[in-house]
C-alpha cells in the first residue's frame, strides 16, 4: 500500500534541531521548521537512523549542482504544499520522486553512514547539519517531498519509500520517494535519502525488492566490507554498460529518429539482447534482438529508438537489461538540446553525469 498524503512542500527553511545517540537512540530525527507564508511555521521530520535492527545506517546522495528536468517543474509551482496522490505521471506533470526510475542520481555515489558517532564526518549528523544551515544562512528556497501530517502542520517520510523488507513493506510504493531540494540563488542541490536495508532494484508495480528472498540492498552494494560472494548476486543488473552521448533533436524532418550511444567499460563483451532503451514518458525500445553486442572496452556504439522518442524539452534516458532491472540513466534539461543536430554527452565526472554538446 502506497504512503498517505504524498507531496511536494515549497518553502522556506527557517531553524532545526536533531536529536543525538543520547537524546534518542532508538528513533532519532532532525526536526526543520519552515515557512511558507500560508501557515503558521511547520517541520519537517527526516529520519536520520533505520529502524531495521541488523542494520541501522542511512544511505544519502548530494547532488551539489542538480541540473535535470524536474527543477523547471519545481520553480513554477507557487509556495505551500501540492499533493501528489493518485494520477497518472502526465496528471502530475512528472514531479513525484522515484529514486529508481527518475534518474535522479548515480547510485554508486551513495554513501553509508550511521546516526551519531564520534568523529569528524563520519556520521549523517555531520552531512546535514551543514547543508541545512548553509540554506537557511543564504535564504534558500527548499522543495520537501514526503507525507503531509495529518493535522497539516508538517511532513514526514523524507525518504526512499520503496524496496523496504518486512513490516516496513506495507509502505512500499513506485513514484513516491521523499528527500528535498534547494534552491539558491545561482543553483539547486538535490539530497536523496534511504535506509540501508532498502533493496537497490524494485518491482515496477509494488514497488517491493525483486527477488524477494535474495535481493540486492545498499548495503550489499555500497558496503566494502561485504564479501565479494553477496556483491555478486545481482552483477548482471550492474553491468556497467554506460548511455555515454544521445541525439535528441536531429537536423532534418520532425520525424527523424533520435539516437543513444553505449560504451562498454569492461574487459568482457556485453550481449545486449532483450535490453531496452526507455524514455521518460515509460516508452521502451528494444535493442536488435540479434547483433545487438557491445565488444571489450566499445566506445559509443550507436543505436536508433524510433520507437522511443527523445524529447527536447529535458527529459530521461534509462537502459534496462534482459531481465528489466535498471542499468544506466541520465538526463538533461531543456536547454540542452536545442542546438539541432548535436549529440549531447554524458560525462562521467566522480560518477555524476555532466551533459555537454558535442
Amino acid at each position: 500500500m502506497p504512503i498517505r498524503d504524498y507531496g511536494v512542500w515549497k518553502a522556506k527553511p527557517v531553524s532545526y534541531t536533531y536529536e543525538t545517540a543520547r537524546k534518542d537512540p532508538h528513533s532519532p530525527h532532525i526536526h526543520l521548521k519552515f515557512s511558507d507564508g500560508n501557515v503558521n511555521e511547520a517541520v519537517a521530520a527526516i529520519n536520520i537512523k533505520s529502524g531495521d535492527h541488523e542494520d541501522s545506517r542511512l544511505v544519502y546522495w548530494v547532488v551539489p549542482a542538480l541540473s535535470h528536468p524536474i527543477v523547471r517543474k519545481l520553480q513554477a509551482l507557487g509556495d505551500g504544499f501540492h499533493s501528489l496522490q493518485g494520477g497518472s505521471e502526465e496528471q502530475l506533470d512528472n514531479l513525484r520522486l522515484d529514486y529508481i526510475r527518475g534518474n535522479l542520481f548515480q547510485k554508486q555515489t551513495g554513501r553509508l553512514l550511521p546516526h551519531d558517532i564520534p568523529g569528524e564526518n563520519n556520521d549523517i549528523l555531520d552531512v546535514l547539519k551543514p547543508i541545512l544551515t548553509e540554506a537557511i544562512s543564504h535564504g534558500a528556497t527548499i522543495y520537501l517531498y514526503g507525507s503531509h501530517f495529518d493535522n497539516g502542520e508538517g511532513i514526514h517520510n523524507v525518504h526512499m519509500n520503496q524496496g523496504s523488507p518486512g513490516h516496513f513493506k506495507k509502505d512500499n510504493g513506485v513514484y513516491q520517494d521523499g528527500g528535498f531540494f534547494l534552491q539558491f540563488r545561482d543553483h539547486w542541490k538535490g539530497i536523496f535519502l534511504g535506509f540501508a536495508s532498502q533493496a537497490v532494484h524494485t518491482d515496477d508495480d509494488t514497488g517491493n525488492p525483486v527477488q524477494q528472498n535474495n535481493y540486492q540492498t545498499w548495503a550489499d552494494f555500497l558496503d566494502p566490507e561485504v564479501p565479494a560472494e553477496r556483491r555478486a548476486i545481482n552483477d548482471m543488473t550492474d553491468t556497467p554498460v554506460l548511455i555515454t552521448r544521445a541525439l535528441v533533436n536531429p537536423l532534418g524532418p520532425d520525424n527523424k529518429q533520435a539516437t543513444v550511444f553505449l560504451t562498454n567499460r569492461t574487459a568482457q563483451p556485453v550481449d545486449l539482447t532483450g535490453w531496452k532503451i526507455r524514455n521518460q514518458d515509460g516508452q521502451f525500445e528494444e535493442l536488435p534482438s540479434s547483433g545487438a553486442t557491445l565488444a571489450a572496452k566499445q566506445v559509443a556504439k550507436e543505436f536508433s529508438v524510433p520507437k522511443c522518442p527523445l524529447s527536447d524539452q529535458g527529459g530521461l534516458i534509462t537502459l534496462l537489461n534482459a531481465q528489466g532491472y535498471k542499468v544506466h540513466g541520465v538526463s538533461y534539461a531543456k536547454v540542452q538540446p536545442r542546438r539541432e543536430g548535436n549529440a549531447i554527452s554524458f560525462e562521467q565526472i566522480n560518477g555524476l553525469n555532466s551533459a555537454s554538446y558535442v
